[in-house]
């Protein structure tokens, strides 16, 4: 082939309009020309990338034996959750009582303030007379 030729290829190749067989045209020529102009070097290892990747070789999948212990710490996290749901629950239900208790601590303290106002506003009344009386003696006294 000649350069005019490969020239026109390389133009096809990267405007994407060659085929299969034009492609392996320009793969050969690289490999087997030793002296290419300087502008065509970058398409030496380029088109020798493909001779490389055929040689590449990947190694086949390991398959890994599965754990004995899957199952186990499956269970044993299973375990941990309802343990730390149980836990956290309790803690709760402590905060409830407390809550309750404080309740009920709340209802007695009422209880008792009625009972007290109760006794002020009868004793109010009866302090009611004692102000008709201050009434009367300052009436009396002037």
């Amino acid at each position: 082939m000649d350069y005019k030729e490969i020239k026109h290829l390389l133009d096809l190749y990267l405007e994407g309009n060659t085929n299969l067989s034009e492609e392996e045209n320009l793969r050969l020529f690289f490999k087997s020309t030793k002296e290419l102009p300087p502008e065509w070097e970058s398409f030496r290892s380029f088109f020798g990338y493909y001779d490389q990747a055929k040689l590449e070789r990947y190694p086949q999948e390991i398959t890994k034996r599965k754990s004995l212990f899957r199952p186990w710490m499956a269970a044993a996290s299973l375990v941990a959750i309802v343990l730390s749901l149980q836990f956290y629950s309790s803690s709760l239900n402590a905060l409830s009582t407390d809550q309750m208790d404080a309740q009920i601590a709340f209802d007695q303290f009422k209880d008792n303030m009625k009972k007290v106002s109760s006794r002020l506003n009868k004793g109010a009344k009866q302090v009611s007379y004692l102000d008709y009386w201050n009434e009367t003696t300052q009436k009396l006294i002037k």
